[in-house]
């Protein structure tokens, strides 16, 4: 029996769109202008992905997902964090570094 995680007691926000071919997740502040310009960038994409605010979390489970996201990518100091497919992971939001993880152009006409 897999042991849960503090992120899967998460309960993320779903936003859908019509390119869902991999699991997009962003972790992000509420308050935070960059969390929005990339979840923003993420719909303008047409891309389906799930979004926690995490100082919208109870003190100890944002704690907890904190400390797992560090444990699998490394200190993680900017917000948003865009986890694709749970394996890679791209802190701060930086159209070109996005577009370019997700295969999208990095020019926008």
């Amino acid at each position: 029996m897999a042991m849960s995680t503090a992120i899967d007691q998460v309960e993320f926000n779903e936003v859908e769109g019509p390119i869902a071919a991999r699991k997009l997740s962003v972790y992000a502040l509420s308050t935070c202008a960059f969390c929005k310009r990339g979840m923003q960038y993420l719909k303008d994409n047409d891309l389906a992905y799930r979004y926690v605010y995490l100082d919208q979390l109870d003190f100890d489970l944002k704690r907890e997902v904190k400390a797992e996201l560090k444990a699998k990518f490394g200190d993680i100091k900017l917000y948003p964090i865009l986890t694709i497919d749970d394996d890679t992971a791209l802190t701060g939001y930086t159209q070109e570094k996005w577009a370019e993880a997700l295969g999208l152009p990095t020019e926008q006409e």
